[in-house]
């Protein structure tokens, strides 16, 4: 596991199901929050960064599918793992084809529960970082000048200096201190890492 430590989200209307699954979810070393209902989880829900919901597909009032379409109106990318006791193949088929992690029959296999668990917080972990690079190097790139930017994108097209010189008009020389300036800003040392950032 992760240094990041994770939560586990369990909603059920059945008592003894989210005494059993927070029982058995507790080895994975998690905050284990449970929920006897969808509106009580809804209500106190913020997002983390590792951290997955265990979610029964049928309760009164509020269902698992309404949980999901909440989740995704507030563009939440929560891994949920659906269980139900009486499974129905089209709202399976519909959880699944609106981004479930997975679904689970009940009476649930708890270390089949156990994988699936650990392999939703690796995909919200991955994520997670995902998004962070992303911000990273949108905020890298803010830092650039308008003419350090067409000279980044100039040279990620595989252009040499004297070609991007010859196309904006100004000396070699000036490309080569626009690009020693793009290497201090965005603290790379190569074109390579030129190409990543901006790909």
């Amino acid at each position: 596991m992760s240094s990041l430590r994770s939560r586990i989200h369990i909603v059920d209307d059945d008592d003894i199901t989210l005494w059993m699954f927070r029982e058995l979810l507790q080895q994975l070393h998690a905050e284990v929050l449970s929920y006897a209902s969808a509106h009580a989880f809804l209500a106190s829900y913020y997002p983390f960064p590792s951290e997955c919901l265990v979610c029964d597909l049928r309760m009164p009032e509020l269902g698992g599918l309404q949980v999901q379409q909440h989740l995704q109106q507030a563009q939440r990318q929560v891994p949920i793992i659906f269980v139900s006791g009486q499974p129905d193949v089209r709202s399976a088929v519909e959880a699944m084809k609106c981004g479930a992690f997975d679904f689970l029959e009940k009476p649930v296999n708890g270390r089949l529960l156990l994988e699936k668990v650990q392999c939703a917080l690796a995909h919200c972990r991955d994520l997670h970082a995902q998004q962070v690079a992303a911000s990273t190097q949108l905020a890298r790139r803010a830092l650039l000048t308008p003419r350090e930017l067409q000279i980044a994108e100039l040279l990620v097209q595989g252009k040499s200096s004297s070609q991007i010189g010859h196309e904006l008009a100004i000396s070699t020389r000036t490309v080569e201190n626009h690009r020693a300036r793009l290497k201090d800003k965005l603290h790379i040392s190569s074109t390579a890492e030129l190409v990543r950032l901006f790909l």
